[in-house]
């Protein structure tokens, strides 16, 4: 008798695919059979959908919302899936409005509600009723080891080494979604590492609502320096990126682990928001009156070779055309690599949402658009300066329709930034390193031709 089929479907952030890679390897080890899914197909028959949901943002939550209206009207007219399950950040915000709503929807849980996800299904004889568990005090801690199965295959993965957050921010929803700030046991990260290295992951992401906070919580004498210097003993050539450092929490330590261990490449995310020190105050950023530009500058002389990553935050209650002046020189002057923007989402339930000086819609797309473009003018400059330079790239696939592999160095992170399309003569391995000479650079990507591997 063959497995039942479990399909999986993950919206949201990279902690959402850890968290579904921790389900899948817990109903493997039980006897299911677990396909991810990138979206539902009704006309695949499935036991069981699983769906984690998002809730950050409204196009999040619309996103989420439409998914289950989906899955929830394919099993009422074909009974395909036989069985659907919803969890995570939506599922948490606004568990008794979907239950109510969705009566095909046969169980419900918040975050960090693995375990009781896992007996649900696991009792298919209980009632709708019985199935239904979102946590009033939202926890999100992991403290023992659960073997992942890797549902995405590819030559890069997520290590999540802390989960929920304890900053206040007024824009964001998180800190009530997910609750505070819970880091993993080092021990239990570890063996995680160990577990996806010897699955043939080449690139560790380490990430959390903010990574640099990891390890307060535990007291045990650890942070993220020393964390670093851990995953950078484990054997095997892979690479270990840094994602999601608000700039407070970057220390000389860090940056000096950073800047020694080969294993670590000279890449930090860095989510500024903002540059104005007003608006910044209003959005309750942790370290709101330093000095940004200074931060910059100080890190780039410790590591020299540095490449940024950051994100910025327009049309936020109160950003003046002067606070948005002050933000395009600032980009100018400090010129990250690497920037992502979003024009201000109202979140319900957050203190910003209640803030005066509100910001029109036509002026914050207006000033997106305005960054966006002082962006691409320093991101083209930078790829340009990189032209007749050779990398070392970890190949993530291979483009059948442009005949080019796709690649990333140091300077790429996974899914946000541009990408190297590299030629060349001979077949590549995907997951392996190989040595690329750039010859040609556009505003996001690059092209190259491999040298030799390594």
């Amino acid at each position: 008798m063959s497995a039942k089929k479990i399909g999986i479907i993950t919206l949201g952030c990279d902690k959402n695919t850890v968290d579904d890679e921790y389900l899948a390897g817990l109903l493997e080890d039980l006897g299911w059979e677990v396909i991810p899914l990138e979206k539902f197909n009704s006309k695949k028959t499935f036991d069981i959908i699983l769906l984690n949901t998002c809730g950050f943002i409204l196009d999040a939550k619309k996103q989420s919302i439409d998914t289950i209206a989906e899955i929830a009207e394919s099993k009422k007219k074909t009974g395909n899936p036989g069985k659907f399950y919803v969890l995570g950040c939506l599922a948490q915000r606004y568990s008794k409005e979907l239950w109510q709503e969705f009566p095909e929807i046969d169980g419900m849980v918040g975050v960090g509600q693995l375990d009781t996800l896992i007996k649900y299904i696991q009792n298919e004889e209980l009632p709708r009723e019985d199935k239904f568990c979102c946590l009033k005090k939202p926890s999100v801690s992991i403290e023992k080891y659960i073997r992942r199965k890797i549902i995405t295959p590819r030559a890069y993965s997520f290590l999540k080494i802390a989960d929920g957050c304890s900053h206040t921010c007024s824009f964001c929803a998180i800190p009530k979604i997910k609750g505070g700030y819970h880091s993993v046991p080092m021990e239990v990260l570890l063996q995680e590492a160990e577990y996806l290295i010897s699955q043939g992951i080449k690139e560790i992401n380490l990430i959390a609502q903010d990574i640099t906070r990891y390890g307060r919580d535990l007291k045990k004498g650890y942070g993220l320096p020393e964390l670093i210097k851990e995953l950078a003993k484990l054997k095997g050539d892979f690479w270990i990126r840094c994602l999601y450092c608000l700039p407070s929490g970057i220390t000389q330590k860090l940056l000096q682990v950073i800047n020694r261990e080969p294993k670590v490449v000279p890449y930090l995310d860095i989510p500024i928001q903002h540059i104005d020190k007003k608006v910044l105050k209003l959005m309750n950023r942790p370290g709101w009156n330093k000095d940004t530009i200074q931060k910059i500058q100080d890190i780039r002389k410790i590591v020299p070779n540095i490449v940024f990553r950051t994100t910025v935050i327009l049309g936020f209650p109160g950003e003046t055309y002067g606070a948005f002046r002050r933000l395009i020189h600032a980009i100018e002057e400090i010129r990250f690599e690497r920037l992502g923007a979003f024009i201000f989402s109202p979140e319900e339930g957050t203190p910003a949402i209640d803030l005066p000086n509100k910001v029109g819609k036509l002026v914050a797309e207006r000033r997106y658009h305005i960054l966006m473009e002082t962006q691409a003018e320093i991101s083209y400059e930078f790829n340009k300066s990189r032209v007749g330079k050779e990398y070392r790239v970890l190949i993530d696939s291979y483009d059948e329709e442009r005949k080019h592999w796709i690649g990333r160095s140091f300077a790429e992170a996974a899914e946000v930034d541009g990408i190297i399309w590299v030629h060349s003569p001979n077949p590549l391995e995907i997951g392996k390193f190989y040595q690329v000479k750039i010859i040609s650079a556009e505003t996001y990507d690059l092209y190259g031709e491999v040298k030799e591997s390594q």
